[in-house]
């Protein structure tokens, strides 16, 4: 059974303890666990004993490495970017550690989410990355997907263990009979039990081992889409059970991988050198393209390899990920790149500068003074104390800001929808939350001006975690409603705005509906994540900073501010 480390599954968390190890060690020559250990200490994203930073390293500095919780914590983190392919190993032992191609892009990318993402599809047994092998042959979560397809969109997290952590997926047959089984499971909880007892006694572990296995995987897909939680006392009666259903999202990224090629260890080590050097090239550049990356600046490179592939893709996109499945040394000679004792990486004219391309992105530049933030308000004050406490503990206002944006992951509508109300008031702006399930006020905050009143349409994390295309369209009704209606004074031109936890996942649908709108109705439809409002209220707040509100009333697109 493929099994998955669980150094932590807060996406957030693990994004920030690489962009600190990146940050740190972007110019040595290697890096290893111990380094790593005291930067995710240093930083505080890791305790030991209810202790942080040089505490937790004191605290956990034995002779027995086994029992160093601060490097055995810093192991699993590494095992899970070696997984990503952010990471690998430099020679032929597990350590030291260098960053890969694909690791710079998803340390330096402020929306690391679209190659994250990509990264999660390219997990893939067998590989020849990690010291632990497997004998299943399968793509995890593409498999995963197909599954929840074929099981009425819906799986709870032991069918996980019970079917694509054991399969071979290449092998149809399997496949099929995986499905039959699970189908047959179903509607008895003791029947899911006694296969679950059976797949511990049989790999020798205890029953809670597998289950650990499915935490990370399905952090994975929460982040990335593909699934949310829901409750269901009908899949193994009588027991109500918390199950994974597959989102919109999630169908359409396993709809599109139906369409590709992809590639595995196997049939790669089958094709000539040549075939191999550009199967490489291709894998990582059709990962960036579909990320979001501009790879004109490898257009002919790109042709050159297809057309020597063009018997094994068979006019298919390809669906390959070096840096997870191939040795790191074999991924760069194919790039050509070349470490130097000493030096930063050196790539060859094989790799020239390949850039995100975000249209819509406007950022808020933080230097206008800021107004007064009224003191008067509780919420506010509240939101001023949460700051001084943590900052006493952080010292950094970025990582204020990380800290707060990580405590409302689990919010629910009742304290979300007020706690965006007040971050707009930090900034200056009259804005009130409606009630939750107040069916009389369409949308579910507004700020009142006095001749650009802009309509808020709000998603809390539990509701999703990534503004979906739903939450664009809603954003639309808003504006047409308030218009028509005329309960505050607004103008055509002035923005309605979605704000949620994160960005949406699928960047170009979402554009190409901003773009379409403004096209076809006029409106100007802005796109804020929680991060950015945070940023802005902590940077008021603590350096009375603000931005030219003209801004927010004219925005279409994508909102974006960084304290510098």
């Amino acid at each position: 059974m493929i099994r998955f480390r669980n150094p932590g599954t807060q996406y957030t968390t693990q994004i920030q303890v690489f962009r600190e190890l990146y940050k740190e060690y972007k110019d040595a020559e290697s890096f290893g666990l111990n380094e790593m250990a005291q930067t995710i200490t240093r930083c505080y994203l890791m305790t030991a004993y209810g202790y942080a930073g040089d505490a937790a390293l004191s605290l956990s500095d034995t002779d027995d490495t086994s029992r160093n919780s601060t490097l055995m914590n810093a192991k699993m983190y590494a095992e899970v970017f070696r997984l990503l392919g952010w990471i690998a190993s430099k020679g032929e032992s597990s350590y030291p550690l260098v960053f890969t191609y694909i690791g710079e892009h998803a340390a330096v990318t402020e929306n690391v989410l679209p190659i994250y993402e990509q990264c999660v599809l390219g997990i893939n047994n067998p590989q020849e990355i990690m010291g632990v092998k497997y004998t299943e042959k399968v793509r995890f979560f593409k498999t995963a997907l197909f599954t929840m397809m074929d099981l009425n969109n819906v799986i709870y997290k032991h069918e996980l263990c019970l079917g694509p952590m054991c399969i071979d997926d290449l092998d149809s047959k399997q496949y099929s009979d995986m499905i039959a089984a699970l189908k047959k499971l179903r509607g008895s909880y003791r029947r899911l039990t006694a296969a679950y007892s059976a797949l511990c006694d049989e790999l020798g572990v205890k029953k809670t081992l597998p289950d650990n296995s499915t935490r990370l995987p399905i952090a994975f897909m929460k982040t990335c889409g593909w699934v949310e939680a829901e409750r269901r006392s009908d899949l193994y009666a009588p027991k109500s059970l918390e199950c994974l259903r597959i989102t919109i999202h999630g169908m359409e990224v396993a709809n599109s991988l139906k369409s590709m090629k992809d590639i595995r260890l196997d049939e790669y080590r089958k094709c000539s050198r040549e075939e191999k050097d550009a199967l490489i090239r291709l894998g990582v550049f059709a990962m960036l393209k579909r990320s979001g990356y501009d790879v004109s600046p490898v257009a002919e490179q790109i042709k050159e390899d297809t057309n020597l592939c063009r018997e094994i893709l068979n006019g298919k996109e390809i669906l390959f990920s070096p840096y997870q499945t191939l040795k790191c040394t074999e991924v760069e000679a194919a790039l050509g790149i070349v470490r130097k004792a000493g030096a930063k990486v050196k790539t060859s004219a094989v790799l020239p500068e390949i850039e995100r391309t975000d249209p819509l992105i406007n950022q808020l530049p933080l230097s206008v003074p800021a107004q007064s933030v009224n003191s008067e308000d509780a919420e506010i004050k509240d939101f001023r104390d949460e700051i001084s406490e943590i900052k006493r503990v952080v010292h950094t206002n970025d990582k204020v800001v990380q800290r707060i944006f990580e405590s409302r992951i689990t919010a629910t509508q009742t304290s979300f929808y007020p706690f965006i109300a007040m971050l707009f008031r930090v900034m200056g702006l009259d804005c009130q939350a409606s009630r939750p399930g107040d069916n009389g006020a369409r949308w579910d905050a507004i700020v009142v001006h006095e001749t650009n009143s802009i309509p808020i349409e709000i998603k809390s994390p539990t509701e999703e975690h990534h503004l979906s295309m739903k939450a664009i369209r809603q954003a639309l009704e808003n504006k047409v409603i308030l218009l028509s209606r005329k309960t505050h004074i607004t103008t055509p031109d002035t923005a309605s705005l979605a704000v949620g936890y994160y960005l949406p996942n699928d960047r170009a649908e979402v554009t190409r509906l901003i773009k379409d709108i403004k096209e076809v109705y006029g409106f100007r439809i802005g796109v804020i994540d929680l991060k950015t409002l945070i940023t802005i209220a902590v940077s008021i707040i603590e350096d009375n900073k603000s931005f030219d509100l003209k801004r927010l009333f004219e925005l279409e697109g994508y909102a974006d501010a960084t304290i510098r």
